[in-house]
């Protein structure tokens, strides 16, 4: 089992690097909608720090407690999220959405589609997509609540233990608790999105309980593998972080936004590289195992001619 989750391991990002060109087109996405939302925040936070004496801590480097001063300012905060963020991310959330199809389409067939064939895959499957979401959002219910309830019970805990530090414990234990929720519900909404691509299932109640069999039943395999791909996606973002904030000069602007970019680029391939290890994994499983299998084959038996009728016997003499 562990040479089968290495070669989905590895072989997704062969495929993901053989089929990169869907990295850089939603990286590309990703940059012009994430340059647009900006807008309303730049004048905001320049109104402020170029009549402010802080303004040199943040430039200079970054100061945790410059930020949070701005951030508490009275009135309207410049971080706050504006209303164009917003739009701009519902916006890449619903052209994420619409390409998934067509993403675990190429990923299936492991060959380069024509635009118009991987824009019908992507139409194919986007309303049962936003099936699938409301699904999830229904799921999270839930999850929702029971962190409500560690927090609380972890908050009560810490609020009548003699040590400071139990608090914090429980606090932790109960955000890992939920942590693992999520990623096994992530996991659960990705194989039914690989399952409706793979056999053009067009109900979606049918391909969440399969995809459930099929989660929980090679759960962890398929776990180690969802999680083993998260794991390298954030020993690499946590590389790019301290490289920011301890490597680069504090004016050097556009290699800080050159790493930027590096960044959200290798997030978008990780992700990606997660739905290539599990269309491959699926294949290499369970494809034969959830095909409509064919009918039984009977031999044909072809009627033969009945035999010719045999001639009389002749007549002898007596002697």
């Amino acid at each position: 089992m562990a040479r089968e989750n290495s070669g989905a391991f590895w072989g997704g990002a062969g495929l993901v690097w053989r089929r990169q060109r869907l990295v850089w087109w939603i990286f590309v996405v990703n940059f012009v909608l994430a340059f647009f939302s900006i807008h309303g925040v730049v004048p905001r936070t320049g109104a402020i720090l170029d009549h402010s004496m802080a303004a040199h801590r943040l430039v200079t480097g970054f100061d945790l407690g410059a930020l949070m001063e701005l951030q508490l300012r009275p009135g309207i905060s410049p971080l706050d999220i504006s209303p164009a963020a917003m739009a701009y991310s519902l916006v890449f959330f619903v052209f994420m959405l619409f390409v998934t199809g067509g993403v675990l389409e190429v990923y299936r067939r492991d060959i380069r589609l024509t635009t118009s064939d991987f824009f019908e895959a992507c139409g194919a499957f986007f309303w049962r997509f936003v099936r699938l979401v409301i699904w999830l959002l229904l799921c999270l219910i839930p999850i929702e609540i029971l962190h409500r309830i560690l927090r609380a019970i972890a908050n009560h805990i810490g609020d009548n233990a003699v040590s400071a530090m139990t608090g914090v414990w429980c606090t932790i234990v109960a955000g890992v608790i939920i942590l693992v929720l999520l990623l096994i519900l992530r996991l659960w909404f990705d194989m039914a999105e690989i399952y409706c691509v793979a056999q053009n299932e067009r109900r979606v109640r049918r391909a969440l309980r399969i995809a459930w069999r099929v989660t929980f039943g090679n759960f962890s395999s398929l776990f180690r593998l969802f999680v083993g791909i998260a794991i390298v996606a954030g020993i690499g973002f946590g590389f790019g972080l301290w490289l920011w904030m301890y490597v680069l000069p504090p004016t050097a602007i556009w290699a800080a936004i050159l790493l930027g970019q590096a960044m959200t680029l290798w997030w978008i391939g990780t992700r990606l590289w997660q739905r290539s290890a599990e269309t491959i994994w699926y294949q290499r499983h369970l494809a034969h195992a959830t095909e409509i299998p064919a009918p039984p084959h009977y031999p044909v038996v072809t009627p033969q001619p009945p035999p010719s009728p045999m001639p009389p016997p002749l007549p002898t003499d007596l002697v």
